[in-house]
């Protein structure tokens, strides 16, 4: 169930990310609907934040450097948005565009990467 969270994270981050390139393409510059995408991408991956931090708790049986590396993704992939809303915000350009397909990207390749440490490090 976890990797499936994850795996709806990516989808989204990446279809967001996309929509964000193509925006920049046509040298448009951040919409409102950008900044409303990005807070419903941060909205849904926070929820799969608090259901993983839950399971890590439940179920146990992770080594603690597993656990750290989870929580370090999670920290990671929650903080990423924000920055890149911040920066973008700054940037009144297409490049402001740029700024947050990067950061959907990164919150991707984030999500990604925590799927795969929670699959490989599960309790025997």
């Amino acid at each position: 169930m976890i990797v499936g969270l994850t795996f709806v994270v990516l989808a989204l981050a990446l279809a967001w990310a996309l929509w964000c390139v193509v925006s920049a393409a046509v040298g448009q510059a951040p919409t409102f609907g950008h900044r409303v995408g990005l807070l419903v991408l941060e909205g849904v991956a926070l929820v799969v934040a608090l259901v993983i931090v839950v399971g890590l708790v439940v179920e146990g049986g992770r080594t603690t450097g597993a656990v750290v590396e989870i929580v370090g993704y999670l920290v990671a992939m929650l903080a990423v948005l924000p920055i890149g809303a911040a920066l973008a915000h700054g940037e009144r350009t297409r490049y402001g565009s740029v700024v947050l397909a990067v950061a959907g990207v990164t919150t991707a390749v984030l999500a990604l990467r925590t799927g795969q440490v929670w699959a490989v490090t599960g309790a025997r």
